[in-house]
This record gives structure tokens, C-alpha cells and sequence, in this order.
């Protein structure tokens, strides 16, 4: 159990810290596991599974992980069975969790809660998006008041909420935007609620736009409630950093803009995930499709515009894509010389992980906008010329964002952080159409694997499916 610990710790905890400068799943999630067996359970099952994956067995892979080669613990995992472990430890943190649900524990234990489910969620997302992975996220209405039928707008914070923690929060609402963009459905949040959002971190104006992290909440002088809760906002411990902030501002901004996309033109959000032959046979206006997506076009640029510098490139070196091979470990090859765009690729440094990988996710929200943008309405005149000018720009702009998608990935990030790329590269895989970019998105989704033991081949097939139902296959 001490090395299933301590391999959290450096590992998998990481995941889920990548975002949170107060790391709490690997400072503060190890001292509590010492007295909370349910949580002990849930991160021993992750960490079991992940070195599983990692070293299939093999003693001598994991002893060449560093925080384990000097261990004098080392030997102690050598003859056990990990996959084994790995699914016992998840039944008994799952027998502990139902318990814990079934009794309603105390306010004071939902953090822990909510954050074995966050680890779950990760033991199980660490192969491959599934059925499990969306029933752990089930449990994401009970944030609220601990019943599906409160799960609803408020006017004040939930009691049930004020115990539950900045960092587990965010943790959770990452992984309920990568399910909705995932399985196409709408997030289960409520992306709405103004008051749960401002108490989680977010400077929101009465109007529902963001505002800098700078901004101080007292100038959000309008209130939503006229009777506000003597609980007005989270307590929180430690300051975050402005860069926490803004990453998580734009996690909010990119569930909206999913959601708005899985919407459909329903008049209900909920309308397209029905069955094709039971949605409504009437929907929303072309005209008002277009102002809504305006409006997030709108939010998503304010957000970029509020950047401070270390969201920023430190660099930039173009490349020759035709000698790219990111799945080694190799110096940077050798910056070309006088050759066209379309031969080179730009790697893309930022001084802090974060910061690169959230510059990915905004990428990606780009790319999802511009390729869902609602056509005006025939009605409106105008030529064929306009309108094919119009989607060449469009094609222009996608594939530009999707390079600097895979210029960051190229650069090189830590492996912490690598897990939270898999997404933004299968969008960008999803632009391409030269054999050499749609490869070089392949390699760089297969290191992710190589590197963590984090599954990415799902995508990869997803992609060469997509490319060949296109006319094309690219691939090893």
C-alpha cells in the first residue's frame, strides 16, 4: 500500500493537479488517506492500474521510474498481481462510496467524497471513455443538495457546497466538459447558475460575462439574489493564482460552447439527444442560432484578450515536418531554412505547462466554433461568391489553430499535463488533410500513450476512420 501511495503521489495525482496550485490531490489526498479508507481505496486502485499499464509486469520497467528506483520498497511490488489489485481496490472504494451516499455522511466528508469520485473517474478514463466513467459522473448532481431534484438554478449557495472544495469542484467540472464533448450530450452542471460559478473562483458580471481575475468580486455590483446568503463565497484558504483562474475560466466558457453545439437547433438543450426519429420537428431560427453563437465568439475572445503574458509563446522554431518523429525522445531537429508553410510546422514553448495546454483547449474552442458556425439564412442575399469566400476563410482559419495545437504538443510538455492534450489533438487531426500533419498527429497521440500509460489509440482509430471515410488513410 506505501508504494500505491507514494506512485500516486508522483503520478497519477498529477492529473488532476495539473490546474490547481494548491495540489491537492497529491499534498493533501496522501496525509488524508492515512484515516480516510475510502479515499485510500480510490487512489490505491489508480495508482495500481496505472503501473499496470506502465510496466505490464515487468519489475524492471517499474524500477526505472524514478521515484521508485530508489525506494526501499522497490522489491515489495515486484511479485504482485497489479491488474488484480487495481480492480479490487476499485470494488472496495466503491462499496465505500455507495455506503457513504446510502448514509448521507456529513457535509464536512462531501469533499472526500467528491474527490474519490474525481479519482474514479480517472481510474476509469485512464483506458478509454466508458459506461463507468459516465455513471461516476451521475453522482455530479449531488453536488448540489445531495438529491437529483435540487439540481437546479439557486439563488444562494447550497450548505452542501460551502464544504466542498475549490480544487475538487474544478476537478469534477473538468471532467463533466470532457463527457459532454466526449458523448456529445450537454453538461450536466449547470453552466448558468451565476452563483455557483462566482463562489468556485469565477468573476462574473450580473449579465453573465467574465471579468478579469484582477477585477475585485465587490465591483460585480449587481446582485442575482436580492436576499444574498450570509455564505456569499467559499471560503478559500490560499489565493490562486491568476493563471488557475483564467484556465478554469475557460474550461466554463468551453462547456457553454459545447453545449451549444450538442444543442442542435433544438429549443430545449436536451432535444438532440434523443433518438433521431423522437426530437422535435420544429427548432430554433437561423438568426437566433447565429447571435448565440456570436455571443460565445464574443466571450471567447474577451477571454483571450485578458491575458497576461505567461500565457504568451517564449518561442517559437520552425520545423520540417517531413523529419518530425515525436514518438522518440530526440533533440529538437534542425530549424529549416527558406522552405514553404506547408513543409514546416512551428514548435511552440511556454515557460509554464499550464499555460501551454490551456492555450490548446483554446484552440480547440476556436476550431469547434468556426466549424459549427450557423449559416445566415438564404433569405438574407447574398452571392455565391460571398459565400464560398467565406468558408475558404473559415477552412483557412481552422487548419491555422489546429497547427498551433499540434506546435505546442511538439515543443514538448511534462507527462502531467500530457493526458490534457488527447483532446485538442484529435480536434486537430480532425482539420488536416496532408498525409504528413494527419502523421504527425497520430505520433504525438501515441506518445501521449508511450509516455503515461494513457490511452489515446481510441482516437487515433476514430481519426484514421473519419480520414478514410475522406478518401484517405494516414497512419503506421
Amino acid at each position: 500500500t506505501a508504494i500505491l501511495i507514494r506512485h500516486f503521489k508522483e503520478g497519477p495525482s498529477q492529473w488532476l493537479d495539473c490546474f490547481d496550485t494548491n495540489a491537492y490531490y497529491s499534498i493533501k489526498v496522501p496525509v488524508m488517506v492515512a484515516t480516510r479508507p475510502m479515499l485510500k481505496a480510490a487512489a490505491c486502485a489508480l495508482a495500481a492500474k496505472h503501473l499496470h499499464r506502465m510496466c505490464q509486469g515487468d519489475a524492471c520497467r517499474m524500477l526505472q521510474l524514478a521515484h521508485l528506483r530508489n525506494s526501499p520498497l522497490q522489491w515489495a511490488v515486484g511479485g504482485v498481481d497489479l491488474k488484480y489489485e487495481s480492480v479490487r481496490l476499485y470494488d472496495e472504494a466503491i462499496r465505500y462510496l455507495k455506503d457513504a451516499i446510502r448514509l448521507e455522511i456529513p457535509n464536512s466528508r462531501r469533499d472526500e467524497m467528491f474527490a474519490v469520485v474525481a479519482i474514479l473517474c480517472m481510474y476509469e478514463l485512464i483506458d478509454a471513455p466508458s459506461t463507468e466513467w459516465r455513471a461516476h459522473l451521475s453522482a455530479l448532481p449531488f453536488l448540489y443538495c445531495g438529491t437529483v431534484d435540487d439540481f437546479s438554478s439557486t439563488s444562494s449557495l447550497p450548505n452542501s457546497l460551502l464544504h466542498i472544495s475549490r480544487s475538487v469542484f474544478w476537478s469534477l467540472v473538468r471532467q463533466d466538459c470532457l463527457s459532454a464533448f466526449i458523448n456529445e450530450t450537454q453538461t450536466r452542471l449547470n453552466l448558468f447558475d451565476l452563483v455557483i460559478w462566482r463562489n468556485f473562483g469565477l468573476n462574473i458580471s450580473a449579465h453573465g460575462h467574465l471579468l478579469p481575475p484582477s477585477v475585485s468580486s465587490t465591483t460585480i455590483n449587481t446582485p442575482i439574489s436580492s436576499s444574498p446568503s450570509p455564505h456569499a463565497r467559499v471560503p478559500s484558504h490560499s489565493a490562486w493564482l491568476e493563471e488557475d483562474t483564467l484556465s478554469n475560466a475557460l474550461v466554463w466558457i468551453m462547456g457553454k460552447i459545447i453545449n451549444f453545439i450538442t444543442s442542435g437547433d433544438g429549443i430545449n438543450p436536451g432535444d438532440y439527444e434523443s433518438p433521431p426519429g423522437q426530437r422535435p420537428c420544429f427548432g430554433t431560427t437561423q438568426e437566433d442560432l447565429l447571435e448565440r453563437w456570436k455571443l460565445l465568439e464574443f466571450e471567447l475572445t474577451a477571454w483571450y484578450d485578458t491575458l497576461p503574458d505567461s500565457f504568451k509563446p517564449s518561442g517559437r522554431t520552425q520545423l520540417f515536418l517531413s523529419n518530425l518523429d515525436p514518438t522518440h525522445q530526440e533533440p529538437i531537429p534542425t530549424p529549416t531554412e527558406n522552405v514553404g508553410d506547408a513543409d514546416t510546422i512551428d514548435a511552440i514553448s511556454f515557460i509554464i505547462p499550464m499555460c501551454a495546454v490551456t492555450i490548446q483547449t483554446y484552440h480547440m474552442g476556436r476550431i469547434l466554433l468556426l466549424s459549427n458556425m450557423p449559416q445566415e439564412s438564404t433569405a438574407i442575399r447574398s452571392t455565391v461568391t460571398a459565400r464560398l469566400r467565406h468558408y475558404r476563410q473559415i477552412a483557412g482559419l481552422v487548419v491555422r489553430h489546429a497547427r498551433e495545437i499540434c506546435g505546442i504538443s511538439l515543443a514538448g510538455l511534462p507527462d502531467a499535463i500530457l493526458s490534457h492534450t488527447v483532446q485538442p489533438l484529435f480536434v486537430a487531426g480532425q482539420c488536416f488533410e496532408g498525409d504528413a500533419e494527419r502523421q504527425l498527429v497520430v505520433d504525438l497521440l501515441r506518445r501521449v500513450e508511450s509516455d503515461t500509460g494513457w490511452a489515446t489509440e481510441y482516437r487515433v482509430k476514430e481519426l484514421q476512420k473519419q480520414w478514410a471515410d475522406g478518401g484517405l488513410r494516414c497512419g503506421r
